[in-house]
């Protein structure tokens, strides 16, 4: 298994793989397949700009799994990134290339100067909150979390070293 920074040059494999995620699990992103699937190219390439995304697969060019992260998000706490955009194409499942993704964003944050990473994942979602648990992410006490659609989410946070 490869990792591998998707950067605006590569907007091509992210919008395949965006595209892909936003039709297999609509319920699990804020944006939506209608918003995303006309869209050029070059919006692909400018959220690259801007968002740090991974990716994992056999060979770059053709990403089995991706995952991005921002920082600043969360008035409570500066240094906390937040994990966006996770997916693992279904033949890639189970074969470690989500958790492969989600580690190149934890130390990409540390690197740079976050201290927590947090995430919301629904709370129909138990093999997702599963995969995070077992990478060191907890639940938080915080009630009410509802993402775009008015689904309910668990916020998630693990400290970073």
């Amino acid at each position: 298994m490869i990792i591998w920074r998707l950067t605006p040059d590569r907007a091509d494999e992210w919008r395949a793989i965006r595209l892909a995620a936003l039709r297999d699990a609509p319920d699990a992103f804020d944006a939506t397949l209608a918003e995303w699937q006309d869209r050029p190219l070059a919006d692909f390439a400018e959220r690259l700009a801007e968002v740090p995304t991974f990716a994992a697969g056999d060979h770059p060019g053709r990403p089995l799994a991706t995952a991005s992260w921002l920082p600043g998000l969360d008035d409570r706490d500066r240094k906390r990134g937040w994990l966006l955009g996770v997916f693992a194409r279904p033949e890639a499942r189970g074969q470690g290339h989500a958790t492969a993704v989600i580690h190149a964003v934890l130390a990409d944050a540390a690197r740079q100067g976050m201290t927590s990473m947090g995430l919301n994942v629904r709370d129909t979602a138990p093999h997702a909150q599963a995969l995070y648990r077992r990478l060191g992410f907890r639940a938080t006490a915080r009630q009410g979390i509802t993402n775009a659609r008015g689904l309910p989410e668990t916020e998630m946070l693990k400290d970073l070293p």
